[in-house]
Order: structure tokens, then C-alpha cells, then sequence
């Protein structure tokens, strides 16, 4: 059986001096966090401090999720109700109220004391999701990188560090189907997969940033060139786009720790992983009597590090996906190779930059325009072209309120002719049905602007016999912005449709074949309106429950402003 093997090293009491103000929190042991002002998280802090809405899943050997310094933070699913042996959400999981423990497969995702458990093991998720995200500014312990977020607890390590495969597969993909933004993996193995290859795929298509370790040199071995030893998960998605964000450690001097992998193609960013403080999980009764932990070294706790940047960086720019955070930490690090003569290169892009990466995170972000004479809107995008809105049906099938709402620039004409001129926009998919002048048919639209005629009978079935309150009428010069598909048949609704159930409150979005749920506010951020859900859907249509919807997604709303 494949197996995964963490590296834990011992911990050791160290006072650290203490560090300069600048924006700091009252956590009682803040002054021994040296690392925190090393890495200038207090300058980040005053760009942004916490990322509430952002889940972080810590797959691991558990976590102490009555820890008083975590608690806070750590993910509820408020689907399920506690305690009752029901799948309340039928997620296929009963009472996952924080979490699962996939070694045991039970809902307790705390660590078990499993026979020949080890304390650097039994305590190893606990210091991770501590350095990721310990509660901040509540008087008490120690503080995160980010405040306040939802931690995810995943138990899929044994408490010596070791996991199957499998344990490891099955919690990521609960953490993609559970709601998670960042997925971090504190852990290694030298088996290649081609299942959890592809489990790493599904998490990175659905948005979802794996944030993966180096790994650390083994016992009486020097550490592992990666270009020529592949580790993973860090050494996955080499082929194609780059599905997991590596990371090395590096110590005070910036200089390569010793114990850390290295790699031109693996690791993609360091930063520091020595002499790091905690937290522990207590347990007095196994006589593990101190909330805290000192002096931690490890790949694991830079990754855990860079984790918590990220869910900073997601937390001030929603939109982003995987793909763009990984490309803001690695465009803004800062050179270190001048230290590292013999790892030129082979430690990322450099030293991850907190601030640089947060002045870097805004996305493609556009403006309504009109000129003074004209009754005409434009979504103007970042790259200065301007994209017409048909009619006044369009744009309100994008954005919701009044005219008075929409903040609409209005532009001279010698610049607004300086603007490219792009692509018409179309009716938002699954939102209305469109005819045009010329015509009587009628017509659904899915994504991307594809025409699907609907008869009678089936507009009937699908939207119920007050349909024509959808209808809505194009001008016959817009048709050339549509493609044409096939005719609806009535046994399934287009992508892109928002549909209810007649048994539930639960708004979905049908995407392909499968429906994605809605979490937390990502309906409204997303811009979509009530009077566009069908509702009372029969159940006899069936879809493929797959990944929620969380927060801005810049494929389903692609015209914010």
C-alpha cells in the first residue's frame, strides 16, 4: 500500500526578541513570532488581516479544533445538524460538522493517539493550521497569517505522519466538494500517482489552490534534488498548467535550509521554515500539557505559511482562481539566488513577497461607459475595449437595480473612439428566452451565446405556463452574436440555468451535467437575480452534484466593475 510520510522534527523551547510595530495584534506571545515581522506580514496586515470568507483545508494528521486559540476558525458546516446520525446536507457524509477523519472514517477530524503515535505527530496538523490561522487580535496565544478564516480540518495522516493514498484522495475531494478556496498539503510521499494526479486536476479546474511542501531531507540523507528525485504531491501538473503552488524553506539569511527538497520544476516559491512558534494540541491526559509549540522547523510549516498568503490575497480579490494566485505569489517574489550559489534557481521564482503580492492582486476589472448623446452602454475591459450591450434586456439580465445604480462613466467621443471595438454582449445564459423581430421562435440560451429552440410543450415542462414572463425580444441585427444548438428536448435544463426544487429553498446552478450550489453570498456577488430562478423544478430531473460556487467567479460574471 502507498504511503505518505511527513517529516517532523523536534520541538524545543527558544526565546525570540522582540519585533517592531507596525499594525500588530494583542496575541500575548506575538513578540516571539519573530518570523511573522521577517516575512512583513505587519505591513500586509494593514492591507488586509484576515480572509473570513476564505476555507483553508488542512489535510493532515488532525487538528485540535477545541484548541482556544483555533476554535474560532475552524469551518462549520451549517448544513449538518450535530449529533443526529443523518447526512443532513447528503454529502454523503453524516455529522461532518468540522470536518472528517478519513483514517478512521468517522466525523471527528481531531488527532487519535493511534498506537506508536509520535508528539511531533500527534500535534503536526494543529501547528499547521496555527501558522495558517490561529485567531488573531483576541488577547490570547499566538496569531495566524490570516486573523480570522475557516479552517477545514481533514484527518488523513495517521498521528506518526503517515496516510494512504486513498485517505488523502478522498479528502480532497471532500474539501472541492465541501467549499474550500485553498487546499494546503503539508506532506510527502516518492510513489507517483496517477489517481491523486488527477485528484489535484479536479481540485485545480474547480478553482481551488493546492498549496504543497517541498518535503525535508530523510534521516542521515542530504536533501533531495527534486529534478532528479520527484517527491509529491509538490511534482505534480508539471506537463500543463501549473496545478500545485511548491514551496521550499529557507532560513534567516535566506540561505536553503538544509533538511528542505529543492527543484527548478517543483518548487515554485520558499520562504522561511525554521525556528517557528505554534500551536499544540493539548491533552493533559496523555500528559501533552501546553497549548504552544517553539521552534518548529520543516517544509510544512513554509507551506503552511504561504497558505495563509494566499487566503490574505484571495481575501482581497475575490475573483481570483488558483491559477492567478499562484501567478501573483510567483511574478512578486524577491531574488535570492545571490545566497544561494549552489541552488541557483532551484528554489522558485525567490522569497515570497506578502506586500508586492497584495499591490498585484487586481484582476480584469472594467467600467460602464456611454457617450452623452447616446443611449447606448459599454462594458469597457481592463485591455481598453468596449463591448455593447444589445438593449436594455441585456444589460439587465447582467446587472441587477436601476440605471441609477450602475455608476455609468460617460466618455467624450474622441476617447471613447480610441477604445477597441469588441464583441457585442449576449443575453446572460439561463437567465431569459429570446426571440428576434423576424421571428417567432423561441429560444433558450446557454453558455457561452448558444440558441436552443423550445416548443411549446417543452417551454411548458421546463419553465412552467407563465414562460413568456422570460421572453424577451432581440433586434434581428444581433443575431450574428449567437450560435445555433440543438432543440430542446425537455428532459434537462441549459447550462448556465438557475432551477429550485420543489422540496427545497436550495438554489442551483446547472453546469453541463451537474448541479453546483451556491454558498455564503456568491449569488448576489455574482450578480444574479431571483426573478431569473425557475422554481418548483420536478425532481424527476436528476443532475451530478459538483464543486459549489463560493464567492466572485469571474467565469459566471466576467463583467464586473
Amino acid at each position: 500500500m502507498k504511503q505518505f510520510v511527513t517529516s517532523f522534527l523536534a520541538i524545543f523551547f527558544l526565546i525570540a526578541p522582540a519585533v517592531g510595530a507596525s499594525f500588530l495584534p494583542n496575541d500575548t506571545f506575538y513578540n516571539y513570532q519573530w518570523y511573522l515581522s521577517r516575512i512583513k506580514a505587519p505591513a500586509a496586515w494593514e492591507q488586509v488581516n484576515s480572509s473570513p470568507d476564505i476555507t483553508i483545508a488542512v489535510i493532515d494528521a488532525g487538528i485540535d479544533i477545541n484548541h482556544p486559540d483555533l476554535k474560532d476558525n475552524i469551518w462549520k458546516n451549517v448544513k449538518e445538524i450535530p449529533g443526529n446520525n443523518i447526512d443532513d446536507d447528503a454529502n454523503g457524509f453524516i455529522d461532518d460538522v468540522n470536518g472528517w477523519d478519513f483514517v478512521q472514517n468517522i466525523p471527528d477530524p481531531s488527532p487519535k493517539f493511534d498506537e506508536g503515535w509520535t508528539e511531533s505527530g500527534i500535534s503536526h496538523g494543529t501547528t499547521v493550521a496555527g501558522i495558517i490561522a490561529a485567531t488573531g487580535n483576541n488577547r490570547e496565544g499566538v496569531t495566524g497569517i490570516s486573523w480570522k478564516a475557516k479552517l477545514m480540518p481533514l484527518r488523513a495522516l495517521n498521528d506518526r505522519g503517515e496516510g494512504r493514498i486513498s485517505s488523502v484522495i478522498r479528502a480532497m475531494d471532500y474539501a472541492v466538494s465541501n467549499g474550500a478556496d485553498i487546499i494546503n498539503l503539508s506532506l510527502v510521499g516518492f510513489e507517483k500517482s496517477a489517481a491523486l494526479e488527477d485528484a489535484i486536476l479536479r481540485a485545480h479546474r474547480n478553482g481551488v489552490l493546492i498549496v504543497a511542501a517541498s518535503g525535508n531531507s530523510e534521516s542521515g540523507k542530504e536533501a533531495r534534488d527534486l529534478d532528479l528525485e520527484p517527491a509529491y504531491p509538490v511534482c505534480y501538473g508539471l506537463d500543463s498548467d501549473n496545478t500545485v503552488l511548491g514551496v521550499a524553506s529557507i532560513g534567516l539569511t535566506d540561505e536553503k535550509s538544509v533538511f528542505s527538497n529543492y527543484g527548478s520544476t517543483c518548487v515554485d516559491v520558499s520562504t522561511l521554515g525554521e525556528r517557528l512558534i505554534s500551536l499544540a494540541y493539548y491533552n493533559p491526559g496523555q500528559n501533552l500539557n501546553d497549548y504552544y509549540s517553539y521552534n518548529w522547523y520543516g517544509t510544512s510549516f513554509s507551506t503552511a505559511i504561504v497558505s495563509g498568503m494566499a487566503a490574505l490575497i484571495k481575501s482581497k480579490n475575490l475573483s481570483l482562481d488558483a491559477s492567478d494566485i499562484i501567478n501573483i505569489l510567483v511574478d512578486n517574489t524577491t531574488d535570492i539566488n545571490d545566497v544561494n550559489n549552489q541552488f541557483i534557481d532551484k528554489l522558485g521564482s525567490g522569497k515570497v513577497n506578502i506586500i508586492e503580492s497584495l499591490n498585484n492582486t487586481s484582476q480584469t476589472i472594467g467600467k460602464l461607459i456611454k457617450l452623452d448623446n447616446s443611449n447606448s452602454i459599454y462594458y469597457l475591459d481592463q485591455s481598453q475595449t468596449r463591448h455593447l450591450f444589445s438593449n436594455q434586456n441585456v444589460f439587465f439580465s447582467w446587472y441587477n437595480g436601476n440605471w441609477s445604480d450602475q455608476d455609468i462613466e460617460i466618455v467624450s467621443q474622441s476617447k471613447f473612439d480610441t477604445f477597441t471595438v469588441g464583441n457585442n454582449i449576449v443575453i446572460r445564459p439561463g437567465t431569459k428566452l429570446i426571440k428576434f423581430q423576424n421571428s417567432g421562435r423561441i429560444y433558450a440560451v446557454s453558455a457561452p451565446n448558444v440558441l436552443h429552440y423550445v416548443d411549446n410543450d417543452v417551454l411548458k415542462k421546463l419553465y412552467g405556463e407563465d414562460y413568456a414572463s422570460r421572453l424577451v425580444t432581440m433586434q434581428n441585427s444581433f443575431e450574428a452574436d449567437y450560435f445555433y444548438g440543438g432543440k430542446l428536448d425537455g428532459s434537462s435544463y441549459p447550462s448556465s440555468s438557475l432551477i429550485q426544487y420543489s422540496n427545497s429553498d436550495t438554489i442551483w446552478y446547472i453546469d453541463n451535467e451537474s448541479q453546483r450550489e451556491f454558498l455564503d453570498n456568491s449569488f448576489s456577488l455574482n450578480s444574479f437575480s431571483d426573478q431569473d430562478v425557475i422554481r418548483n423544478v420536478s425532481l424527476d430531473f436528476s443532475y451530478e452534484v459538483s464543486s459549489p460556487i463560493k464567492n466572485l467567479n469571474s467565469s459566471l460574471f466576467p463583467y464586473f466593475k
